[in-house]
């Protein structure tokens, strides 16, 4: 399921099969496995596998399954992975699969393909160190000439290059990608798109960043950055410079902790509800169920790290149908509840204020010259005793 395609293979005597993975909610539950086929151009040895498999005893078996296996009809591979492709489909039609979910994990397997493909090249070339912030300009330049296939094919080389100078470490490359992040925001604004756009776009790429787990996935969110200018650029934005991705999310934050359908919030923005549901995972990856449960689930964070406000309270003021809806949706994006959540921070917070707070020795406040110090002026405080421990 990892390359988001059907899986072809061969079994024990020789026939090829297909097989579909099926996963209701993006989990992998089984697989539908059609199968029992040979090329035209396949030769068949099937009579020693069989015996093989079978032993010297079951001779008659062996003769009876040799004449079913070399009667199947061949097929043209074409024709075969046709088939593979249109049970695929089907899954998709009657809602067994995600096509959106599939398709990134296509996208993502063929750019981690290409990325080693470059990786391997790099590596087999006697160059010198790149220069890696001459390479972010250059795939910016791709950008701002509207270059589509070049930047495409530039960018699994310069991921190539970030992932050999992190050496692989994933928040050394998440610091390379900072700066392109950066680099690509500058360009955009000195462009002529308004700053509160292109920082706001800024800001929820970087989100989406630092949730990346591995190497990988910031890899790919590099890739859906450099793909959703390009179509940003073929569907147009509002008259304002911003995109219909940028638009509802600008809607969606000021609106987030109301009772918000698709069909509401597409008459605020200007679009058609079809026209939303469609251009919004291209734009941005994510589905209008996700995206909103984002910005709600991050403004329940924000209350719960700096209010004392009760946990049904938050709940009500982002918008969940009650305490226990936002303690599930919290758990499943944090695998932590809103209690320890909170509990979590006040710690940190507690243990980041012990740490900054100097000792005073007592009796070097009440008898100064005792210790040496001297009698300091009126109004004079005496000089602090920073507990060595507490630095170490």
């Amino acid at each position: 399921m990892n390359s988001g395609e059907p899986y072809f293979y061969q079994c024990w005597v020789g026939l090829l099969f297909v097989t579909i993975p099926i996963a209701p909610h993006n989990r992998c539950i089984g697989g539908i496995s059609l199968g029992g086929f040979r090329t035209q151009d396949q030769r068949l040895d099937v009579q020693d596998a069989i015996a093989q498999s079978l032993g010297p005893g079951a001779a008659s078996a062996i003769g009876a399954l040799v004449r079913t296996v070399s009667s199947v009809q061949p097929i043209a591979p074409s024709a075969l992975r046709g088939l593979g492709t249109l049970a695929m489909e089907a899954t998709f039609s009657n809602g067994l699969n995600s096509s959106l979910f599939f398709r990134e994990r296509n996208e993502r397997y063929l750019q981690q393909r290409r990325i080693a493909e470059a990786f391997a090249d790099i590596r087999s070339q006697d160059v010198s160190p790149p220069d890696l912030l001459r390479d972010t300009y250059e795939l910016v330049s791709f950008l701002h000439r509207n270059d589509r296939p070049g930047a495409m094919e530039f960018v699994s080389r310069y991921l190539a290059k970030l992932l050999m100078a992190s050496n692989w470490d994933l928040v050394k490359l998440k610091a390379h990608v900072r700066t392109l992040l950066a680099v690509i925001t500058s360009h955009e604004i000195l462009n002529g798109v308004p700053w509160a756009a292109a920082t706001s776009r800024e800001l929820r790429h970087m989100s989406r960043l630092e949730e990346a787990s591995t190497t990988e996935e910031s890899c790919y969110e590099v890739a859906e950055w450099i793909q959703n200018h390009f179509r940003r650029s073929e569907h147009g934005g509002s008259p304002d410079g911003r995109s219909l991705g940028d638009r509802l999310l600008a809607w969606l934050q000021s609106h987030y902790h109301e009772s918000v359908t698709i069909a509401k919030t597409a008459r605020a923005i200007g679009v058609s509800p079809s026209t939303l549901v469609h251009r919004l995972p291209r734009e941005t990856g994510r589905t209008f169920k996700n995206l909103l449960l984002e910005i709600r689930i991050s403004e329940g964070k924000k209350l719960l790290a700096t209010t004392a406000l009760q946990i049904s309270a938050i709940a009500e003021n982002c918008g969940f149908f009650d305490q226990s809806h936002f303690t599930r949706e919290l758990k499943r994006s944090i695998n932590l509840t809103p209690g320890q959540f909170r509990k979590l921070l006040r710690t940190h917070e507690e243990a980041m204020k012990g740490a900054r707070q100097p000792t005073y020795d007592s009796r070097i406040a009440k008898s100064p010259k005792k210790h040496g110090m001297g009698f300091a002026p009126a109004g004079a405080h005496p000089t602090p005793r920073v507990n060595s421990q507490v630095l170490t």
